[in-house]
């Protein structure tokens, strides 16, 4: 498969690849805020998403899923929320609301109440922005000016602020919506108890039902009702989607912290991309979005890829070319939905268009379906047959002989209605089919015969003007000409338009004259094609009823076509995963994934690489070890100077979790992996002024969040922390906040500093390891040579006045530079060395502290230091 043919499954799926876009609300609390004193404290959130939902089975009614989520979160910074929309991508249109009004009526409103409007509206202002700064999760069909996708309410509908009646008006618009009494998804959701306590949870749903118009009279039992979990994947932020280059660059919210490279080397998305449908390019989209905590489900992924990487090559190549490769340009979703479209609306959106439809449904089920099949069939039945290794590939096989059998009426509809001879020319109803239909037919034919005879008689025309036969060429006019004719002719030479006019005068009209040559016709070329277009309209007439039937049959394989398209997007995703650890150039590892929290588990990767750097041109990557182990060496501290790749180091690491997560071979030699449930990260620098926060305030936020969020079974990632304040308070909190890690959360933590003195937290904590990145000055210049190699133990030099060198920084800042850098240090040691002097420890111990105040303390300190 050519180059361009990814590249334009890419372009069509720009800003966001899925078709079917979500609808959230996001109703928030403040009545259940936690310290309630605490103006920071954390406030409930409810969210209900409306998600488009791949039917399994030939009978499931089931279109659409309604989730709820409920969870407390970071007023300041709602990176649960945040998270949450990451996994719930693409979306159309959120909608927010807070249970207190944020109406202000300064006339009849006390200062109070006004106090408490402006407190939600900030709140509310808050999700907006955090919702519309994320572009990269919009709907590409659904996307707004400036991807404005929120909709705030300033207050909730009184009927659904109506805490007694909620509950009876929800039952009243799910009862249908789910079925009918007697369905089991009604009964589910009446004996759901948690749902039927959470008193936010059902303000959401109704909000989403309200301002969706989703109404129980018109989708009658196209509904389920489930509770979302936001810890069922791994739980990663915008932050961490950003440190690990998930995404590529097209994605507008993520920033492309992978310089140069390409679009399929800039990302993990755009590494693991070599999919050959839009449905496999969706899924692994959505895996890369919700990689599993799944024991299970990442094995049962991870021994496909095996299978295909280590035992069957030649089956993995030919599953890829003929079995997938006859799906080229295949899009059973977008199929799916004009189907729906008429089952919904009963309007086929005229007959052609609508065989059409057919057309390619039939294409699928006899011909591409049939093919990767038996591809797959072979891959799944080679080798010794191991359950356990084939089991994704035989589930896979399976359902799409499944798919087969129950498609295969459809393939006898289609060939008893559509003219095959026509298509796909045209798309027309079997002329055989009534006799009204064949008689239009028969007239229709002979068109074709007399078209054939004018277009000789205009080559005989030209003949004899020019001394040139064979010159006059007949094509049907495109959408783009100026003219209703069916048919035009066409000269090559673009001279010959004067010619025409001069010797053809009155018998032939001129269209157009471009540079492909000039486009004419003649009267009776206009008649025949107004003949044939009135036929074509009588034959639409009449094939119009034996159309709408045969949709009404064609509707029901959706379910089926929804299941395929799942299967075939699993299958295409599992061999990209295969080919892509095939053929790297440096080679991909089967790691080894644990499920526990047992001392001596953890992440121990051997020659580790970044996925997206290691492919960049003119790199030659240097491959380094990680060992993240509960017990031993859970958080790795890593010093060393600027560009030395301390950044490359620890964003690998989240790189290849992520990877492995989704069942995929990691670029390593080895690697074991305990399952990680949330990657955390606090990387770069930056502010965010349109909520009036400062860089500082923002690191100081992520930090927060980490601290709040992080669990024994995260996986932290922080890239400098503590260097937008002074040094002595910035190294005062870094060590806090390491020391808060290890000792309260234990999760492992790979930590970047410049900040050496932390590197003295290996002598008084056992978990805590240095490793250093280090450079060495080339002899007789001022360059220095970056090593990228990380080597045990901390590095005490920073290399900054060096780095500055090479900037071209003027000498004499340089020298003024290394003069008071000097200074310091020589200031630094002499405190040191006073302050350990015994006759200063014997004074200061002498002063009656308890009885002094502030002022007279540091009086009495700075004559002792003098």
């Amino acid at each position: 498969m050519d180059e361009s043919y990814y590249a334009s499954l890419l372009d069509d799926s720009a800003n966001h690849p899925m078709e079917n876009p979500v609808y959230l609300s996001v109703i928030l609390s403040r009545k259940t805020q936690t310290h309630a004193n605490q103006a920071n404290a954390s406030i409930r959130l409810a969210v209900a998403a409306c998600i488009p939902r791949k039917r399994t089975e030939a009978d499931d009614p089931v279109k659409y899923t309604l989730q709820y989520f409920s969870f407390l979160d970071d007023p300041r910074r709602f990176t649960n929320l945040d998270a949450l929309l990451t996994r719930l991508s693409p979306i159309s249109v959120v909608h927010v609301a807070a249970t207190e009004s944020a109406e202000i009526n300064a006339e009849k409103a006390s200062k109070a109440q006004v106090k408490r409007a402006r407190v939600i509206n900030n709140l509310l202002g808050k999700i907006s922005s955090v919702i519309n700064s994320r572009s990269d999760i919009v709907s590409n069909s659904e996307a707004k000016d400036d991807n404005i996708i929120t909709n705030v309410l300033p207050s909730l509908p009184k009927n659904i602020g109506n805490v007694n009646s909620i509950t009876q008006q929800l039952e009243s618009n799910l009862l249908s919506l789910l079925g009918g009494d007697e369905s089991p998804r009604y009964r589910q959701f009446r004996n759901d108890t948690k749902f039927m306590d959470d008193l936010l949870a059902k303000q959401a749903l109704s909000l989403l039902l309200l301002q969706e118009n989703i109404r129980s009279e018109s989708e009658e039992g196209d509904y389920e009702l489930v509770e979302g979990d936001i810890s069922s994947h791994l739980t990663m932020d915008r932050t961490a989607m950003e440190c690990i280059n998930l995404l590529p660059p097209r994605h507008k919210g993520i920033s492309n912290v992978v310089v140069g490279g390409t679009q399929e080397n800039n990302s993990i998305f755009g590494v693991l991309n070599h999919c050959k449908t839009k449905m496999g390019i969706r899924m692994l989209e959505v895996w890369l979005r919700q990689p599993c905590v799944d024991y299970e489900t990442i094995l049962y992924r991870q021994n496909a890829v095996k299978k295909m990487v280590e035992e069957d090559a030649l089956g993995r190549d030919r599953l890829r070319d003929e079995g997938l490769g006859a799906l080229r340009g295949v899009d059973l979703e977008t199929l799916c939905a004009k189907l729906s479209e008429f089952k919904d609306t009963g309007n086929t959106g005229g007959t052609s268009k609508a065989l059409e439809q057919m057309y390619k449904m039939h294409l699928f089920a006899d011909s591409q379906l049939p093919i990767l099949h038996g591809a797959l069939n072979d891959l799944a039945m080679a080798g010794d047959g191991n359950e356990n290794q084939n089991g994704a590939l035989q589930t896979i096989c399976k359902g799409l002989l499944k798919v087969m059998n129950e498609l295969s009426k459809s393939v006898q509809l289609v060939e008893t209605v559509l003219d095959f001879d026509a298509a796909p020319r045209d798309f027309l109803v079997k002329a055989s089919f009534s006799e009204e239909l064949k008689d239009v037919r028969d007239e229709l034919d002979a068109i074709e015969a007399e078209l054939a005879d004018i277009h000789e008689s205009m080559n005989q025309t030209w003949e004899e003007i020019s001394g040139k036969s064979g010159q006059v060429r007949l094509e049907d006019t495109n959408s783009n000409s100026n003219t209703s004719c069916a048919w035009q002719f066409r000269l090559l030479d673009t001279n010959a338009s004067k010619t025409l006019q001069t010797e053809l005068a009155g018998e032939v009209t001129v269209h157009r004259l471009l540079k492909n040559g000039v486009y004419f016709s003649n009267k009776e070329l206009m008649q025949l094609g107004t003949k044939k277009q009135d036929l074509l309209v009588e034959y639409d007439r009449k094939q119009k009823e034996i159309v709408q039937n045969a949709m009404e049959i064609a509707v029901t394989y959706i379910p089926v076509l929804e299941r395929a398209s799942e299967l075939v997007a699993e299958i295409d995703v599992l061999a990209s995963l295969a080919h892509v650890a095939a053929f790297n150039p440096h080679g991909y590892c089967c790691p080894e994934i644990s499920d526990c929290e047992d001392d001596g588990k953890g992440i121990v990767l051997k020659e580790a690489r970044h996925p997206c750097v290691e492919l960049q041109d003119n790199v030659d990557f240097i491959p380094n070890d990680i060992e993240l182990v509960y017990g031993e060496s859970s958080f790795l501290l890593v010093s060393g100077p600027n560009m030395g790749g301390k950044s490359t180091y620890i964003r690998s690491l989240g790189a290849i979790i992520v990877m492995a997560q989704i069942g995929s071979y990691v670029p390593c030699t080895s690697a074991k992996i305990n399952i990680v449930h949330h990657l955390l990260a606090r990387v770069g620098a930056g502010d965010l002024q349109d909520r009036g926060i400062s860089t500082f305030m923002a690191e100081m936020l992520e930090a927060s969040s980490i601290l709040r969020t992080a669990t024994k079974r995260s996986l932290i990632i922080i890239d400098e922390l503590g260097r937008g304040t002074s040094t002595f308070d910035g190294y005062g909190l870094a060590r806090a906040i390491s020391e808060y890690i290890v000792q309260k959360i234990g999760c492992p933590t790979v930590f970047a500093t410049h900040f050496h003195e932390l590197t003295e937290m290996e002598a008084k904590e056992k978990e805590v390891k240095n490793c250093h990145v280090t450079a060495k000055r080339q002899d007789g210049t001022n360059e220095l040579s970056f090593l990228y190699e990380v080597k045990p133990g901390p590095c005490l030099e920073s290399f900054g006045i060096q780095v500055a060198e090479m900037a071209n920084v003027p000498r004499v800042v340089i020298k003024d530079a290394k003069r008071k850098a000097a200074e310091l240090e020589n200031f630094d040691y002499k405190r040191r060395k006073d302050s350990n002097d015994p006759e200063f420890l014997r004074k200061f111990k002498a002063l009656p502290l308890n009885t002094m105040s502030n002022s007279e303390k540091r009086t009495a300190l700075m004559q002792l230091l003098q």
